[in-house]
């Protein structure tokens, strides 16, 4: 018999997040790692009271995971089944790089969209002959104040996580800041990654008036720049409706791959 019980204990939690990782065919997203799966609730699947697996969810009951143990593995359609039909769940949300996980899905699916792109790195790429008329360098603490501005003013939403995401880009020294004279007209991330080595997410933030002069290429080619010296493997992502960053990724050298689909039962 099938039962499930959350899971509490943020260490036995943080133990299955890091054994997942190296089941995958490509990196996780750091982003959605670190943001979406982090704020997920997560369940054990027991078979008469013995460990089978587990699955997450998020605030919405859309699933977001499911890892099972090798002796179940051969019983994954029917433990699917029992878990979407007894949870009564309607919506998922998965990706290409997690092969078990992504094919239960699609045995059930109604309807399948795009949710975001997974790029990684597929060739260097020169910076542009113009970007030595701005100063790109990393970024230090005390600007972080000036910093917040600015991400609210050019990233979309409420706006409640950005402090606290600098601050801590800050006193990793993960943050970069590209001027025009005095002007901060662009930010970038470069985030490694310390359960996935050697990788690294990179993101940027163009501002709004500057947008359309492949300033956000540039950024991200600078960041490649970082990754190599450091010896990381630059990778990221985008939300397939911002076709923008999509452009600037690809001029920046990035190819996808991989793929967040949001997926209907």
């Amino acid at each position: 018999m099938l039962t499930c019980m959350q899971l509490e204990h943020p260490g036995t939690i943080q133990k299955l997040r890091d054994d997942y990782l190296r089941t995958l065919v490509a990196p996780m997203d750091g982003m959605w790692e670190g943001a979406i799966i982090a704020q997920a609730t997560f369940w054990q699947i027991q078979d008469q009271d013995q460990p089978a697996g587990y699955f997450c969810l998020d605030a919405d009951k859309s699933l977001l995971r499911v890892h099972l143990l090798d002796r179940y593995q051969a019983r994954a359609q029917e433990i699917f089944r029992w878990l979407i039909s007894t949870h009564n769940i309607q919506h998922a949300i998965a990706s290409t790089i997690e092969p078990l996980y992504f094919s239960l899905c699609l045995d059930l699916q109604t309807s399948i969209t795009l949710h975001s792109y997974l790029f990684r790195d597929h060739e260097p790429v020169a910076p542009p002959s113009n970007i030595n008329r701005y100063q790109f360098r990393k970024a230090v603490q005390s600007e972080l104040d000036d910093l917040v501005l600015f991400y609210k003013a050019n990233t979309a939403g409420g706006g409640e996580w950005i402090e606290a995401f600098l601050d801590k880009r800050l006193k990793r020294e993960e943050l970069f800041i590209l001027f025009d004279q005095q002007t901060l007209i662009a930010t970038g991330e470069c985030i490694s990654s310390p359960k996935q080595p050697p990788y690294a997410d990179l993101g940027m933030v163009v501002a709004q008036a500057y947008r359309g002069r492949g300033l956000g290429s540039a950024m991200l080619i600078q960041l490649k720049q970082h990754c190599y010296a450091a010896g990381w493997k630059p990778i990221c992502s985008c939300e397939v409706s911002n076709q923008a960053s999509k452009k600037a990724i690809e001029k920046a050298g990035f190819i996808s791959e991989q793929r967040i689909v949001n997926i209907q039962f």
